[in-house]
């Protein structure tokens, strides 16, 4: 026989010789193909990708394949490193694998084993798909080659020596840093890698320090541990006992808001310079980034303990990443990037992109493009201000088989249907029937037919259209957008179109879907009427308190004299405080007329059983008190809530009044005890129209909610509540139980525990020294500037425990620097 099966060294393989017959394969991972396309072009030198080059690739038999134990793969050669897994690239077709012998080709790589069977073959990269043909024997002549291999390596001597030879090539590869086909491709990485550590060696090692705290949530019974900024936005997350951040620069003030909140870490702030680099949890592998959008350094199997990095230049900066989170790896190693990551290096992703069949997942794939004659909706320029892409008019096909198949058993899409049509017919699914331009877009879409309405016709909207319509993609990430004004005067076009402001339930169904182009602008305004929803804030962003329903509503000037909403009616105070009722309105004036200092919506500290969504207060007053006012106690769910609530108050022990609408005629004697003086009933209306100036005065970006209180009061409530205190030590001295003190006193149980303990403190004050020196703590930095808010987040302290220690500052500090 004229040819052989014979190792070849450079491959690590026993090599097929080359045959006369071409033979296409199936190239179904794409990725890995168009990896090993452009490595051997980048190997060979060559410049032209459509052109056929020769390359060798592996046959490996699949016996895991489920639709056929018998496949035989079409990998990478073991010279790219990795398992047949790993290099996988296609399949042979079923119909030839007589070419390479058919079943007796199990038998051959069975022998081989731990070598695998190498192939000759030609790749052509094309302008989009690729091809791959394998240049094989007959089927009579590759049976003939592998009886010869076979029968060759039947003596002991012949299979040792063949062992020997196998085993030394792989091993010699194993030890070698770099797999040898990826030699080029290492170089090319190598040459980024230098370029980002370079940049990195020079970046600010620190940002200034700013508070930051930790927010504890259990969901489904999974504890789980934030780090959030003054607005709430998450800066990292505690997973596996490791705190994984968005920005390692945050590093050093994360931990010690850990270490205040009783959760002390083996973290370190390590490194003579700054990687600018995070570390990502992504399950068994915890992948090395570059911070923003740049390709990954490598990643780490906490599994192994090995760390993998994609070039030698990445090794310091990705020990010291690891060393911050408190990990030492017990190895490093060079590792190839995904196919799409290398891809992506040699900018010709492009080429080998391909269409999706999902209209919804093309939606998360790209910027949302938009026919650019719909931009005259909005006026005067403010469609530019729209994060969408405005494009000239054309079809835009995504479904191949311009079918409605998948459409029709999206249920996501049609759920998005009704709820802006409301009952309506879309058609059953038919085979072959096409489906329709979106009226907006252009993408494929159903026709769906309002029931019920006359003169209503068929419209078309595509699913990414009708889920921006019904769900926003405007985001509000605790920073000032550049498409508010828009998103304001969308609101105000949707208040108009629904006859007064809207509640958020009411933004997706369409009024009315009998003229096309009315319906295309009221679809065109939902979309950018901005949702209110908890998002995870940008680290680096300039921060303020994100804003609610009622806030875009008053923003955009629709509150007037109050908004009538589902639950109440949203007005404005006569304190600037926003109010969700009447009877929230009422307390809150109240408590401003009396001179009682309040501050709105304070937290509820964090509880395993009573509080795992973070449930808010109405008000919280100057002792530390807080108040709910109770709406619909009647109603089963929300009288769920206040028991919640009031558990979470006796286990906190958390003063709580509650105050219902039958308080309201005696709220006097509710607030008696924070009341000096003889009692004030609310004025009459003082609330404005929609001019009124308090309208225009929103928060200042990141400040706390305002804390209305009186100045000229503060010395009168110091002495009348050293007064009190006085008084409640003074007969329980004279052998009076709590609750005679009580009905002395005009007060509560509970009111007369706390002045004891306030009035004998004060009158030693070195009786307790943790809470004399907290109140110290507390008036050095009132001192400094520090607002109580302030305080409280820098010392993790929870808000009954700030108040006291600020109401101490006041009492045993403040009057003597007075």
């Amino acid at each position: 026989m004229s040819a052989a099966i014979t190792f070849s060294a450079e491959h690590g393989l026993w090599m097929l010789p080359h045959g006369q017959r071409r033979v296409d394969c199936a190239t179904w991972v794409r990725a890995r193909f168009s990896e090993f396309v452009e490595i051997e072009l980048l190997r060979q030198g060559c410049g032209s990708r459509d052109e056929w080059i020769d390359v060798v690739v592996a046959l490996v038999p699949r016996p895991d394949n489920d639709y056929n134990p018998k496949a035989i793969s079409i990998a990478q050669p073991i010279t790219y490193g990795g398992s047949y897994r790993d290099r996988h690239m296609a399949f042979v077709y079923d119909a030839d694998h007589r070419f390479v012998g058919g079943d007796r080709f199990h038998d051959l790589a069975e022998w081989a084993q731990p070598a695998e069977i190498g192939c000759h073959a030609r790749v052509k990269a094309g302008r989009s798909e690729g091809e791959l043909q394998l240049w094989v024997p007959g089927p009579e002549a590759a049976l003939a080659l592998i009886d010869d291999f076979l029968s060759r390596g039947g003596t002991p001597a012949g299979r040792a020596t063949d062992r020997t030879l196998v085993t030394s090539v792989l091993a010699a590869q194993a030890r070698e840093h770099v797999p040898p086909a990826r030699v080029e491709q290492a170089v090319l990485l190598e040459a980024q890698a230098e370029g980002h550590v370079r940049q990195w060696r020079s970046t600010p090692g620190d940002v200034s320090p700013t508070p930051l705290r930790v927010q504890q949530r259990s969901v489904f019974g999974n504890h789980l541990v934030y780090v959030v900024n003054q607005a709430g936005g998450r800066l990292g997350q505690l997973k596996d006992g490791v705190l994984f951040l968005d920005d390692e620069r945050h590093r050093r003030t994360a931990l010690d808001a850990l270490e205040r909140a009783g959760i002390p870490q083996h973290d370190a702030v390590v490194g003579d310079w700054f990687p600018d680099a995070v570390l990502v949890h992504r399950g068994a592998r915890w992948l090395l980034t570059p911070r923003g959008t740049g390709p990954s350094m490598g990643w780490y199997d906490p599994g192994t303990e090995v760390l993998h990095v994609h070039a030698d230049a990445y090794r310091e900066p990705a020990e010291i990443l690891l060393r911050r989170h408190g990990i030492v790896p017990v190895a490093t190693r060079w590792a190839a990037p995904d196919p799409e990551q290398f891809l992506r290096h040699l900018g010709v992703t492009d080429r080998y992109a391909t269409e999706s069949r999902r209209a919804s997942d093309l939606a998360e794939q790209q910027v949302w493009r938009m026919w650019a004659r719909h931009r005259n909706v909005f006026p005067n320029g403010l469609g530019e201000l729209s994060p969408l892409r405005w494009t000239d008019e054309k079809q835009n096909r995504i479904f191949a088989e311009n079918d409605t198949y998948w459409l029709h058993h999206d249920s996501y899409y049609l759920r998005d249907l009704e709820s802006l049509f409301g009952p309506h017919d879309h058609g059953e699914y038919q085979h072959g029937q096409q489906p329709v331009p979106c009226r907006l877009c252009g993408r494929d879409a159903l026709t769906a037919t309002r029931r019920d309405e006359p003169g209503a016709r068929p419209l078309a909207y595509c699913s990414g259209c009708a889920r921006k319509a019904v769900k926003g993609f405007l985001v509000d990430r605790g920073a000032d957008e550049p498409w508010e004004p828009l998103a304001l005067w969308c609101l105000q076009q949707l208040a108009v179109e629904l006859g007064g402001p809207p509640s958020q339930a009411q933004i997706p169904r369409l009024v009315a879907t009998v003229e096309p182009a009315a319906t295309d602008r009221a679809m065109l305004v939902r979309m950018h009427v901005p949702r209110a929803r908890v998002r995870r804030a940008a680290a680096g962003a300039e921060q303020r308190a994100p804003l609610i329903w009622a806030d875009w509503l008053k923003r955009a000037g629709l509150l007037g004299d109050g908004v009538q909403l589902a639950r109440g009616t949203v007005t404005v105070a006569s304190d600037g405080h926003l109010c969700r009722s009447l009877l929230e309105r009422h307390i809150d004036d109240f408590l401003t007329v009396n001179g009682i200092a309040h501050e709105v919506e304070p937290y509820w500290p964090y509880d395993p059983d009573f509080n795992t969504t973070g449930l808010r207060a109405d008000w919280l007053l100057d002792d530390g008190t807080y108040v709910e006012a109770w709406g619909l106690p009647d109603e089963p769910a929300y009288a769920h809530k206040m028991t919640r609530k009031i558990e979470l108050a006796a286990r906190t022990g958390i003063r709580l009044v509650g105050v219902t609408s039958a308080d309201l005629g005696k709220l006097h004697d509710v607030f008696a005890s924070w009341i000096i003086g003889e009692a004030r009933p609310v004025p009459g209306a003082l609330f404005g129209g929609p001019t009124d100036p308090r309208l225009e005065r929103p928060r200042k970006p990141g400040s706390p909610a305002p804390r209305t209180t009186n100045p000229d009061a503060n010395a009168a409530t110091r002495a009348a509540r050293l007064e009190r205190c006085r008084r409640a030590v003074a007969l329980q001295e004279e052998g009076m139980s709590r609750a005679a003190i009580a009905e002395e006193l005009g007060m509560g149980p509970d009111a007369v525990k706390a002045l004891l303990r306030d009035g004998k403190f004060y009158a030693a004050p070195d009786s307790d020294p943790p809470r004399r020196q907290l109140a110290l703590d507390a008036y050095q930095a009132r001192s400094s500037g520090m607002t109580k808010d302030q305080f409280r987040q820098a010392r993790a302290l929870a808000p009954p425990k700030a108040h006291e220690c600020w109401k101490d500052a006041d009492v045993l500090f403040e009057r003597h620097a007075g």
